[in-house]
């Protein structure tokens, strides 16, 4: 068994033939992450060129660009 999976949490083993092997897969469940919320007021624009390998240029006020 691995060592940093919790058996508690253990909901399902499969094992699964493939090419002549024993394969493992572990099903668990896993806590879902809420995800952050976004502030839509703010903007990215990137635009690859010829000249510059990215330019980037947001609307509040910071803008970059790079050369390789």
């Amino acid at each position: 068994m691995p060592s940093n999976l919790e058996i508690s949490s253990l909901k399902e083993l499969r094992i699964l033939l493939r090419n002549r092997c024993f394969y493992y897969e572990f099903v668990y469940e896993k806590e879902v992450v809420v995800k952050p919320q976004l502030n839509q007021e703010n903007v990215l624009g990137i635009d690859h060129g010829v000249n510059n390998w990215l330019t980037c240029v947001s609307n509040v006020g910071t803008s970059t660009g790079s050369r390789w």
